[in-house]
């Protein structure tokens, strides 16, 4: 046997074990072996060309700080750097064949979401939220295209996501400062009212009684009457608007019956059919989520019956130690809820719950009524 037909075979197994640097020398002959042989050298090129290419890509997979991950089409985890390991909580290794979907915390049907997403467009990027080995919820700014290796037939998907918690803590600190300013005003300008306006209104009305109770000429009581009963629906819109402004039974009473007081009090009382249902007992809460939850039941309150024309609206509240769900409901007229219109009432009950690291759904069709969907971690600080 030719000593050359050894040195290929050699050289081959070389080949299986990553030895791509050895070459087969090539004689003066020439011949057919030679070929062979120069084609094995070409090989072992080639091999070293495409494992210093895999190398530099793993360096540099791995070094980035955001989380990576590669999916297969089912949505199954085929790779993920160290970062999403580290991150994530999760040993090397850990994360692969790993459904994308036990991931993601929210939202539900997390792959499903992304691939429609891009068939719409070739990059797909919003926020959500992963689950840590720990069972912990890390929010994430996350993006995703698709991508094909040439050896595959397949399209995979690279998804990049990056933590954000420290963002978000910064966010709701802020809309925390703006939403406590707004609050201070609203009380300030309800004491104000309430202690000099509508004690002044109130004051001309004793004086309008008193005169009244003097004047004997029936046409100028009769005067003095309107205007007496003119004064007293002024004073009481005085008192509701201080009322919206800042609920003293809110404070004193708390959140439940503050709720059932506005319901009752409200300028709609009589054209709509409130119903309020609560699970048990409401755990003490801080002010500044009982004032914030009161200020989108308000809010929703009013759009239902001002644009919706409702006729009926469903306050219901369910929670444990852990979260707080409360679920808002009218028979209205709805609206779209991709256009929502130019108010700033639901970018403000948006911004109010997202201060408690808290969520607001919205479900709304034309003629089918609108609902709220809100989900707060009562044990959790913003």
């Amino acid at each position: 046997m030719d000593k050359r037909l050894k040195k290929i075979s050699l050289r081959l197994s070389e080949y299986s074990l990553g030895k791509f640097d050895r070459r087969i020398a090539i004689s003066a002959a020439l011949d057919d072996i030679d070929a062979i042989s120069n084609g094995i050298n070409m090989l072992g090129e080639e091999l070293k060309a495409v494992t210093i290419s895999r190398d530099y890509f793993t360096n540099i997979f791995n070094s980035v700080s955001d989380m990576v991950f590669v999916l297969k089409p089912a949505g199954i985890i085929t790779d993920a750097n160290m970062a999403a390991e580290k991150q994530l909580g999760y040993k090397p290794g850990g994360l692969k064949n790993i459904l994308m979907n036990n991931i993601a915390a929210d939202p539900p049907f997390f792959f499903e979401i992304l691939k429609t997403e891009l068939v719409r467009t070739t990059l797909a990027s919003a926020e959500a939220f992963f689950n840590s080995g720990k069972g912990e919820q890390i929010p994430v700014r996350y993006t995703a295209s698709y991508f094909k290796i040439n050896t595959q037939r397949k399209r995979l998907m690279l998804l990049t996501a990056t933590d954000i918690t420290l963002q978000k803590k910064t966010d709701n600190l802020i809309l925390r400062a703006i939403i406590d300013a707004q609050e201070k005003e609203r009380q300030r300008l309800a004491k104000d009212l309430h202690d000099s306006l509508t004690q002044q209104l109130t004051a001309i009305k004793l004086h309008i009684s008193t005169a009244g109770s003097l004047i004997k000429n029936r046409n100028q009581k009769n005067i003095l009457q309107k205007s007496k009963e003119a004064l007293t629906e002024v004073i009481a819109d005085m008192r509701n608007i201080c009322f919206n402004l800042m609920p003293n039974t809110l404070k004193e009473f708390g959140l439940i019956d503050a709720i059932k007081e506005f319901c009752k009090q409200s300028l709609y009382d009589k054209q709509v059919d409130f119903t309020l249902e609560t699970n048990k007992k409401l755990l003490e809460l801080t002010s500044e989520l009982k004032i914030d939850i009161y200020r989108v039941i308000q809010e929703f309150v009013t759009n239902s019956v001002k644009h919706g024309k409702a006729s009926k609206i469903f306050i219901k509240f369910n929670y444990n130690k852990r979260i707080m769900n409360i679920k808002l409901c009218d028979n209205g007229a709805g609206f779209n809820p991709i256009k929502p219109g130019k108010g700033m009432g639901l970018q403000n009950a948006q911004s109010r719950v997202k201060s408690h690291n808290g969520k607001l759904s919205i479900a709304s069709r034309i003629g089918k009524g609108t609902s709220y969907t809100i989900t707060i971690p009562i044990n959790d600080k913003p």
